[in-house]
Protein backbone atom coordinates (compact mmCIF):
# COMPACT_ATOMS: atom_id res chain seq x y z
CA UNK A 1 0.00 0.00 0.00
CA UNK A 2 2.68 2.61 0.91
CA UNK A 3 4.30 1.92 -2.79
CA UNK A 4 1.32 2.09 -4.70
CA UNK A 5 0.34 5.83 -2.44
CA UNK A 6 4.01 6.57 -3.61
CA UNK A 7 3.34 5.86 -7.44
CA UNK A 8 0.35 7.93 -7.20
CA UNK A 9 1.40 10.52 -5.72
CA UNK A 10 4.45 10.73 -7.50
CA UNK A 11 3.08 10.62 -11.19
CA UNK A 12 0.23 13.40 -9.78
CA UNK A 13 3.50 15.76 -8.96
CA UNK A 14 5.37 15.29 -12.03
CA UNK A 15 1.98 15.80 -14.48
CA UNK A 16 1.58 19.02 -12.88
CA UNK A 17 -1.66 17.86 -11.42
CA UNK A 18 -2.48 19.49 -7.49
CA UNK A 19 -4.34 16.60 -5.87
CA UNK A 20 -4.39 18.06 -2.36
CA UNK A 21 -4.79 21.99 -0.50
CA UNK A 22 -1.39 23.73 0.18
CA UNK A 23 -2.22 22.59 4.20
CA UNK A 24 -2.64 19.01 3.91
CA UNK A 25 -0.26 16.06 5.15
CA UNK A 26 3.12 15.24 3.38
CA UNK A 27 3.34 12.01 1.29
CA UNK A 28 4.97 10.47 4.60
CA UNK A 29 2.26 11.42 6.79
CA UNK A 30 -0.08 9.32 4.76
CA UNK A 31 1.80 6.76 3.87
CA UNK A 32 2.46 6.43 7.97
CA UNK A 33 -1.34 6.72 8.52
CA UNK A 34 -2.41 4.26 5.76
CA UNK A 35 0.37 1.83 7.33
CA UNK A 36 -1.23 1.72 10.54
CA UNK A 37 -4.16 1.91 9.34
CA UNK A 38 -3.68 -1.51 7.40
CA UNK A 39 -2.37 -2.83 10.90
CA UNK A 40 -5.43 -2.06 12.66
CA UNK A 41 -7.82 -3.61 10.05
CA UNK A 42 -5.76 -6.69 9.71
CA UNK A 43 -6.19 -9.99 11.36
CA UNK A 44 -3.67 -11.08 13.41
CA UNK A 45 -1.44 -12.83 11.39
CA UNK A 46 -1.69 -10.43 8.67
CA UNK A 47 -0.44 -7.50 11.11
CA UNK A 48 2.20 -9.06 12.66
CA UNK A 49 3.68 -10.29 8.88
CA UNK A 50 3.04 -6.55 8.00
CA UNK A 51 4.84 -5.45 11.48
CA UNK A 52 7.82 -7.63 10.25
CA UNK A 53 8.24 -4.96 7.48
CA UNK A 54 9.38 -2.36 9.99
CA UNK A 55 12.98 -3.64 10.75
CA UNK A 56 13.85 -3.32 7.21
CA UNK A 57 12.63 0.80 6.78
CA UNK A 58 14.93 3.48 7.57
CA UNK A 59 14.57 5.00 11.17
CA UNK A 60 13.03 8.22 9.82
CA UNK A 61 9.90 6.16 8.34
CA UNK A 62 10.27 3.91 11.55
CA UNK A 63 9.71 6.24 14.04
CA UNK A 64 6.75 8.02 13.01
CA UNK A 65 4.84 5.07 12.50
CA UNK A 66 5.21 3.79 16.15
CA UNK A 67 4.99 7.34 16.85
CA UNK A 68 1.72 6.63 15.34
CA UNK A 69 0.58 3.22 16.66
CA UNK A 70 0.59 4.95 20.20
CA UNK A 71 -2.45 6.67 19.93
CA UNK A 72 -4.68 3.34 19.08
CA UNK A 73 -4.51 0.91 23.14
CA UNK A 74 -5.55 -1.92 20.85
CA UNK A 75 -1.98 -1.78 19.20
CA UNK A 76 -0.01 -1.75 22.55
CA UNK A 77 1.02 -5.39 22.82
CA UNK A 78 2.38 -4.77 19.20
CA UNK A 79 4.34 -1.96 19.94
CA UNK A 80 6.09 -3.57 22.70
CA UNK A 81 7.01 -6.35 20.63
CA UNK A 82 8.59 -3.90 18.38
CA UNK A 83 10.60 -2.05 20.97
CA UNK A 84 11.79 -4.98 23.04
CA UNK A 85 13.01 -5.74 18.83
CA UNK A 86 16.72 -4.99 19.52
CA UNK A 87 16.64 -4.45 15.57
CA UNK A 88 14.17 -2.11 15.37
CA UNK A 89 14.86 -0.35 18.64
CA UNK A 90 18.77 0.13 17.91
CA UNK A 91 18.14 2.13 14.73
CA UNK A 92 15.78 4.79 17.01
CA UNK A 93 17.99 4.59 19.45
CA UNK A 94 21.59 5.58 17.43
CA UNK A 95 20.82 9.15 16.90
CA UNK A 96 18.80 8.96 14.07
CA UNK A 97 15.70 9.97 16.43
CA UNK A 98 16.21 14.11 16.88
CA UNK A 99 15.82 13.30 20.46
CA UNK A 100 14.02 10.79 22.92
CA UNK A 101 11.25 12.16 23.73
CA UNK A 102 9.34 10.28 20.54
CA UNK A 103 11.38 7.09 21.68
CA UNK A 104 10.35 7.55 25.40
CA UNK A 105 6.72 8.30 24.84
CA UNK A 106 6.34 4.88 22.95
CA UNK A 107 8.30 3.10 26.01
CA UNK A 108 5.73 4.55 28.53
CA UNK A 109 2.87 3.36 26.44
CA UNK A 110 3.80 0.20 25.35
CA UNK A 111 4.39 -0.55 29.37
CA UNK A 112 0.59 -0.99 29.51
CA UNK A 113 0.04 -3.48 27.21
CA UNK A 114 -1.71 -6.48 29.44
CA UNK A 115 0.30 -6.25 32.70
CA UNK A 116 3.67 -6.22 31.14
CA UNK A 117 5.23 -3.35 32.08
CA UNK A 118 9.06 -4.19 32.15
CA UNK A 119 9.55 -3.09 28.50
CA UNK A 120 13.65 -1.97 29.08
CA UNK A 121 14.35 -4.96 30.89
CA UNK A 122 12.86 -7.46 28.12
CA UNK A 123 14.73 -5.44 25.63
CA UNK A 124 18.05 -5.76 27.27
CA UNK A 125 17.41 -9.74 28.06
CA UNK A 126 17.35 -9.81 23.73
CA UNK A 127 20.14 -7.62 23.72
CA UNK A 128 21.97 -8.98 25.59
CA UNK A 129 20.87 -13.05 23.54
CA UNK A 130 21.93 -11.01 20.56
CA UNK A 131 25.51 -10.12 22.24
CA UNK A 132 26.08 -13.74 23.42
CA UNK A 133 25.09 -14.88 19.79
CA UNK A 134 27.73 -12.43 18.43
CA UNK A 135 30.41 -13.28 21.22
CA UNK A 136 30.11 -16.84 19.98
CA UNK A 137 30.36 -16.39 15.93
CA UNK A 138 33.23 -13.81 16.02
CA UNK A 139 36.23 -16.24 14.80
CA UNK A 140 38.12 -14.14 12.53
CA UNK A 141 38.81 -11.29 15.20
CA UNK A 142 41.83 -10.29 12.57
CA UNK A 143 39.96 -9.21 9.73
CA UNK A 144 39.61 -5.48 9.37
CA UNK A 145 35.82 -5.17 8.93
CA UNK A 146 35.01 -7.63 12.12
CA UNK A 147 37.12 -5.69 13.79
CA UNK A 148 35.66 -2.16 13.15
CA UNK A 149 31.71 -3.68 13.25
CA UNK A 150 32.92 -4.91 17.15
CA UNK A 151 33.84 -1.68 17.47
CA UNK A 152 30.74 0.22 16.73
CA UNK A 153 28.82 -2.67 18.44
CA UNK A 154 31.17 -1.56 21.44
CA UNK A 155 30.11 1.97 21.21
CA UNK A 156 26.63 1.78 20.82
CA UNK A 157 26.72 -1.25 24.22
CA UNK A 158 27.89 1.29 26.11
CA UNK A 159 25.74 4.00 25.29
CA UNK A 160 22.80 1.40 25.72
CA UNK A 161 23.82 0.19 29.11
CA UNK A 162 24.31 3.45 30.33
CA UNK A 163 20.95 4.79 28.95
CA UNK A 164 19.38 1.40 30.85
CA UNK A 165 21.19 2.63 34.46
CA UNK A 166 19.70 6.06 33.93
CA UNK A 167 16.32 4.98 33.44
CA UNK A 168 16.47 2.66 36.64
CA UNK A 169 17.35 -1.29 35.22
CA UNK A 170 20.35 -1.32 36.78
CA UNK A 171 21.15 -4.67 37.07
CA UNK A 172 19.98 -4.96 33.18
CA UNK A 173 22.49 -2.46 32.77
CA UNK A 174 25.28 -4.23 34.12
CA UNK A 175 24.59 -7.06 32.37
CA UNK A 176 25.09 -5.26 29.13
CA UNK A 177 27.89 -3.75 29.98
CA UNK A 178 30.00 -6.91 31.19
CA UNK A 179 29.24 -8.43 27.61
CA UNK A 180 30.79 -5.49 26.62
CA UNK A 181 33.89 -5.59 28.19
CA UNK A 182 33.68 -9.37 26.60
CA UNK A 183 33.69 -7.23 23.20
CA UNK A 184 36.02 -5.10 23.77
CA UNK A 185 38.59 -8.15 25.02
CA UNK A 186 38.03 -9.28 21.13
CA UNK A 187 39.53 -5.72 19.65
CA UNK A 188 43.26 -6.22 19.10
CA UNK A 189 43.84 -2.36 20.43
CA UNK A 190 41.01 -1.65 22.16
CA UNK A 191 43.07 1.17 23.69
CA UNK A 192 43.10 2.39 27.56
CA UNK A 193 40.59 5.43 27.37
CA UNK A 194 38.05 2.80 25.91
CA UNK A 195 38.50 -0.18 28.89
CA UNK A 196 38.80 2.68 31.13
CA UNK A 197 35.41 4.34 30.62
CA UNK A 198 33.89 0.50 29.95
CA UNK A 199 35.19 -0.09 33.62
CA UNK A 200 33.68 3.31 35.09
CA UNK A 201 30.00 2.77 33.60
CA UNK A 202 30.11 -0.57 34.48
CA UNK A 203 31.33 -0.28 38.02
CA UNK A 204 28.30 2.55 38.72
CA UNK A 205 25.65 0.13 37.38
CA UNK A 206 27.01 -2.57 39.64
CA UNK A 207 27.02 -0.03 42.62
CA UNK A 208 23.29 1.01 41.74
CA UNK A 209 22.11 -2.98 41.39
CA UNK A 210 24.04 -3.56 44.85
CA UNK A 211 26.21 -6.36 43.03
CA UNK A 212 29.13 -5.46 45.42
CA UNK A 213 31.27 -8.74 44.82
CA UNK A 214 31.03 -8.39 41.61
CA UNK A 215 31.71 -4.05 42.18
CA UNK A 216 34.91 -5.37 44.18
CA UNK A 217 36.48 -7.47 40.94
CA UNK A 218 35.49 -4.53 38.87
CA UNK A 219 37.32 -1.86 41.52
CA UNK A 220 40.42 -3.96 41.23
CA UNK A 221 40.56 -4.05 37.55
CA UNK A 222 39.89 -0.23 37.46
CA UNK A 223 42.72 0.49 40.03
CA UNK A 224 45.16 -1.06 37.52
CA UNK A 225 43.88 1.64 35.14
CA UNK A 226 44.01 3.94 37.41
CA UNK A 227 47.48 3.72 39.10
CA UNK A 228 48.82 3.06 35.17
CA UNK A 229 51.38 5.88 34.41
CA UNK A 230 50.07 8.00 31.79
CA UNK A 231 52.58 7.65 29.01
CA UNK A 232 52.76 3.48 29.13
CA UNK A 233 51.74 2.14 25.89
CA UNK A 234 52.01 5.56 24.63
CA UNK A 235 48.35 6.83 25.59
CA UNK A 236 48.30 10.08 25.98
CA UNK A 237 46.91 11.77 29.67
CA UNK A 238 43.42 11.07 30.40
CA UNK A 239 40.62 12.83 32.27
CA UNK A 240 39.92 10.28 35.30
CA UNK A 241 37.31 12.38 37.70
CA UNK A 242 35.16 9.79 36.55
CA UNK A 243 36.95 6.68 37.48
CA UNK A 244 37.88 8.84 40.78
CA UNK A 245 34.30 9.47 41.48
CA UNK A 246 33.10 5.97 40.27
CA UNK A 247 35.65 4.40 43.09
CA UNK A 248 34.33 7.20 45.85
CA UNK A 249 31.17 6.14 44.87
CA UNK A 250 32.14 1.84 45.65
CA UNK A 251 33.88 3.02 49.06
CA UNK A 252 30.78 4.97 50.27
CA UNK A 253 28.66 1.81 49.38
CA UNK A 254 30.97 -0.82 51.46
CA UNK A 255 31.39 2.36 54.20
CA UNK A 256 34.92 2.25 53.93
CA UNK A 257 34.64 6.49 54.17
CA UNK A 258 38.25 6.86 54.61
CA UNK A 259 38.95 5.67 50.99
CA UNK A 260 35.97 7.47 50.10
CA UNK A 261 37.25 10.38 51.51
CA UNK A 262 40.49 9.93 49.75
CA UNK A 263 38.90 9.56 46.15
CA UNK A 264 36.72 12.00 46.72
CA UNK A 265 39.64 14.60 47.08
CA UNK A 266 40.97 13.44 44.48
CA UNK A 267 38.16 13.97 42.25
CA UNK A 268 37.50 17.22 43.69
CA UNK A 269 41.47 17.93 42.71
CA UNK A 270 40.57 17.32 39.60
CA UNK A 271 37.93 18.79 38.89
CA UNK A 272 38.95 22.20 40.32
CA UNK A 273 42.58 21.90 38.18
CA UNK A 274 40.56 22.00 35.39
CA UNK A 275 41.05 17.69 34.38
CA UNK A 276 37.16 17.77 34.04
CA UNK A 277 35.62 20.49 31.98
CA UNK A 278 32.12 18.82 31.92
CA UNK A 279 29.19 20.24 33.95
CA UNK A 280 28.11 17.36 34.87
CA UNK A 281 31.19 15.79 36.61
CA UNK A 282 31.45 18.88 38.80
CA UNK A 283 27.47 17.88 39.62
CA UNK A 284 28.51 14.65 40.52
CA UNK A 285 31.78 15.52 42.40
CA UNK A 286 29.18 17.97 44.70
CA UNK A 287 26.90 15.39 45.36
CA UNK A 288 29.56 12.57 46.47
CA UNK A 289 31.04 14.83 48.98
CA UNK A 290 27.74 16.05 49.94
CA UNK A 291 27.24 12.08 50.76
CA UNK A 292 30.64 11.44 52.52
CA UNK A 293 29.72 14.74 54.54
CA UNK A 294 26.40 13.13 55.84
CA UNK A 295 28.15 10.04 56.49
CA UNK A 296 30.54 12.15 58.62
CA UNK A 297 27.44 14.44 60.24
CA UNK A 298 28.60 17.37 58.91
CA UNK A 299 24.77 18.23 57.90
CA UNK A 300 25.19 21.86 57.31
CA UNK A 301 28.37 21.23 54.67
CA UNK A 302 26.66 18.44 53.25
CA UNK A 303 23.53 20.47 52.89
CA UNK A 304 25.20 23.56 51.53
CA UNK A 305 27.28 21.35 48.55
CA UNK A 306 23.73 18.96 47.96
CA UNK A 307 22.02 22.78 47.15
CA UNK A 308 24.99 23.82 45.13
CA UNK A 309 24.41 20.49 43.04
CA UNK A 310 21.10 20.89 42.78
CA UNK A 311 20.90 24.46 41.46
CA UNK A 312 23.95 23.54 38.50
CA UNK A 313 21.69 20.56 37.48
CA UNK A 314 18.56 22.90 37.34
CA UNK A 315 21.16 25.19 35.28
CA UNK A 316 22.58 22.73 32.79
CA UNK A 317 19.88 20.05 32.55
CA UNK A 318 17.04 22.16 32.90
CA UNK A 319 13.49 21.23 35.14
CA UNK A 320 12.68 18.32 32.93
CA UNK A 321 15.73 16.13 32.95
CA UNK A 322 16.54 12.66 34.25
CA UNK A 323 19.84 13.83 35.40
CA UNK A 324 18.27 16.72 36.98
CA UNK A 325 15.81 14.27 39.12
CA UNK A 326 18.93 12.07 39.78
CA UNK A 327 20.65 15.08 41.62
CA UNK A 328 17.03 16.07 43.48
CA UNK A 329 16.37 12.23 44.69
CA UNK A 330 20.24 13.22 46.19
CA UNK A 331 19.04 16.47 47.96
CA UNK A 332 15.75 14.55 49.39
CA UNK A 333 17.97 11.77 50.61
CA UNK A 334 20.53 14.09 52.27
CA UNK A 335 17.65 16.25 54.24
CA UNK A 336 16.27 13.23 54.81
CA UNK A 337 19.05 11.98 56.78
CA UNK A 338 19.22 15.48 58.31
CA UNK A 339 15.98 14.76 60.05
CA UNK A 340 14.36 17.54 57.67
CA UNK A 341 11.24 15.93 56.50
CA UNK A 342 9.16 17.92 55.25
CA UNK A 343 11.91 19.77 52.70
CA UNK A 344 12.34 15.86 51.88
CA UNK A 345 8.88 14.94 50.90
CA UNK A 346 8.88 18.26 48.86
CA UNK A 347 12.09 17.07 46.84
CA UNK A 348 10.62 13.48 46.71
CA UNK A 349 7.25 14.44 45.45
CA UNK A 350 9.06 16.76 42.86
CA UNK A 351 11.64 13.97 41.21
CA UNK A 352 8.52 11.53 41.51
CA UNK A 353 6.34 13.97 38.99
CA UNK A 354 9.88 14.71 36.48
CA UNK A 355 10.44 10.70 36.71
CA UNK A 356 6.85 10.16 36.02
CA UNK A 357 6.96 12.71 32.84
CA UNK A 358 10.15 11.42 31.50
CA UNK A 359 9.76 7.56 32.07
CA UNK A 360 6.47 7.22 32.84
CA UNK A 361 5.27 5.52 37.01
CA UNK A 362 5.51 1.89 35.48
CA UNK A 363 9.80 2.34 35.99
CA UNK A 364 12.26 1.27 39.02
CA UNK A 365 12.77 5.11 40.04
CA UNK A 366 8.70 4.91 40.90
CA UNK A 367 9.36 2.46 43.78
CA UNK A 368 12.27 3.80 45.14
CA UNK A 369 10.55 7.24 45.32
CA UNK A 370 7.37 6.12 46.65
CA UNK A 371 9.27 3.83 49.42
CA UNK A 372 11.42 7.03 50.14
CA UNK A 373 7.69 8.94 50.49
CA UNK A 374 6.60 6.05 52.38
CA UNK A 375 9.05 6.75 54.99
CA UNK A 376 8.86 10.19 54.94
CA UNK A 377 5.07 10.27 55.60
CA UNK A 378 5.49 8.10 58.36
CA UNK A 379 8.01 9.81 60.32
CA UNK A 380 6.31 13.46 59.64
CA UNK A 381 2.49 11.50 60.43
CA UNK A 382 4.00 11.33 64.05
CA UNK A 383 3.08 15.29 64.24
CA UNK A 384 0.00 14.94 61.83
CA UNK A 385 -1.44 11.46 62.34
CA UNK A 386 -1.97 10.92 59.31
CA UNK A 387 -0.12 7.32 58.75
CA UNK A 388 -3.20 6.62 55.84
CA UNK A 389 -1.06 8.59 53.21
CA UNK A 390 2.56 6.78 53.97
CA UNK A 391 0.31 3.40 54.14
CA UNK A 392 -1.08 4.51 50.71
CA UNK A 393 2.93 5.25 49.29
CA UNK A 394 4.06 1.75 50.97
CA UNK A 395 1.36 -0.05 49.22
CA UNK A 396 1.68 1.71 45.71
CA UNK A 397 5.60 0.62 46.08
CA UNK A 398 4.95 -2.45 46.59
CA UNK A 399 2.54 -3.31 44.17
CA UNK A 400 5.11 -1.67 41.40
CA UNK A 401 7.99 -3.43 42.63
CA UNK A 402 5.73 -7.06 42.18
CA UNK A 403 4.99 -6.19 38.61
CA UNK A 404 8.53 -4.91 37.71
CA UNK A 405 11.11 -6.99 40.16
CA UNK A 406 8.95 -10.11 41.26
CA UNK A 407 12.61 -11.91 42.03
CA UNK A 408 14.10 -9.15 43.68
CA UNK A 409 13.71 -10.52 47.04
CA UNK A 410 15.29 -7.73 49.19
CA UNK A 411 13.44 -5.14 47.43
CA UNK A 412 10.22 -6.80 48.53
CA UNK A 413 11.74 -7.41 51.65
CA UNK A 414 12.96 -3.80 52.98
CA UNK A 415 9.02 -2.40 51.66
CA UNK A 416 7.15 -4.94 53.43
CA UNK A 417 9.47 -4.02 56.92
CA UNK A 418 8.54 0.19 55.74
CA UNK A 419 4.71 -1.20 55.57
CA UNK A 420 5.03 -3.07 58.95
CA UNK A 421 6.05 -0.45 60.77
CA UNK A 422 3.47 2.01 59.56
CA UNK A 423 0.79 -0.53 60.26
CA UNK A 424 2.20 -0.68 63.69
CA UNK A 425 2.04 3.11 63.84
CA UNK A 426 3.65 5.82 65.85
CA UNK A 427 7.11 4.90 67.46
CA UNK A 428 6.71 6.96 70.86
CA UNK A 429 10.44 6.59 71.57
CA UNK A 430 11.46 8.57 68.53
CA UNK A 431 11.92 12.06 69.01
CA UNK A 432 9.86 13.87 66.64
CA UNK A 433 11.25 17.30 66.24
CA UNK A 434 12.49 18.23 63.27
CA UNK A 435 14.97 19.73 61.80
CA UNK A 436 15.56 23.20 59.58
CA UNK A 437 18.05 23.62 57.22
CA UNK A 438 18.91 26.70 55.17
CA UNK A 439 16.74 26.40 51.83
CA UNK A 440 18.97 25.93 48.59
CA UNK A 441 18.25 29.44 47.24
CA UNK A 442 19.94 31.08 50.29
CA UNK A 443 22.99 29.62 49.05
CA UNK A 444 24.66 31.95 46.58
CA UNK A 445 26.21 29.73 43.83
CA UNK A 446 29.84 29.20 45.02
CA UNK A 447 32.88 28.67 42.73
CA UNK A 448 34.38 25.39 42.55
CA UNK A 449 37.32 27.19 43.88
CA UNK A 450 35.59 28.35 47.02
CA UNK A 451 33.98 24.69 47.41
CA UNK A 452 37.01 23.06 47.40
CA UNK A 453 38.68 25.49 50.44
CA UNK A 454 35.30 24.57 52.88
CA UNK A 455 35.98 21.38 51.84
CA UNK A 456 39.59 21.65 53.04
CA UNK A 457 38.44 23.36 55.79
CA UNK A 458 36.46 20.30 56.68
CA UNK A 459 39.44 18.37 56.40
CA UNK A 460 41.25 20.50 58.84
CA UNK A 461 38.56 20.07 61.00
CA UNK A 462 39.12 16.72 61.27
CA UNK A 463 42.84 16.99 62.02
CA UNK A 464 41.57 18.67 64.95
CA UNK A 465 38.95 16.20 66.20
CA UNK A 466 41.71 13.47 66.04
CA UNK A 467 43.87 15.51 67.84
CA UNK A 468 41.66 16.04 70.56
CA UNK A 469 40.95 12.70 70.78
CA UNK A 470 44.38 11.27 71.01
CA UNK A 471 45.16 13.90 73.61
Amino acid sequence: MISELFQTMHKARFSGIRIVPENSPSLQQSCVRAFVESVRKAKKGDSERRLMELQFLPAPLLTPILDRMCRYPELRDMLRDELTDPVVFMKLFNGYVPDYDTLEKCLREAAHSCGRPAVLRDLANNYCDMLRTELRLTLHKGDSQVQSRIRARVLESLRFGDYLYEAGWCRCGAEVLTLTNELIALLLQPGRALQMECLVRLLRAQIGACLTSRAALTVQRLLTFVEMPAGESGAPALPLVKAYLQLGSYYYHVQDYDRCHQWALRALASAADGDAPAKGDVIDVLQLIALFCIAKERHDLANMLISQAVQRARTVYGSLHRKYADVLQQYGFVLLRMNAILPAITAFTECLDITGRVYGLLSPHAVVLEGYLAHCLYLRSHTTGRFDMALRHAETALDLARQLMPTSRRVHQQLEHTRDVILRGPDHRRDTKESQPSRERDFHPFSLREIKEKFFELDSSFERDGLACSG
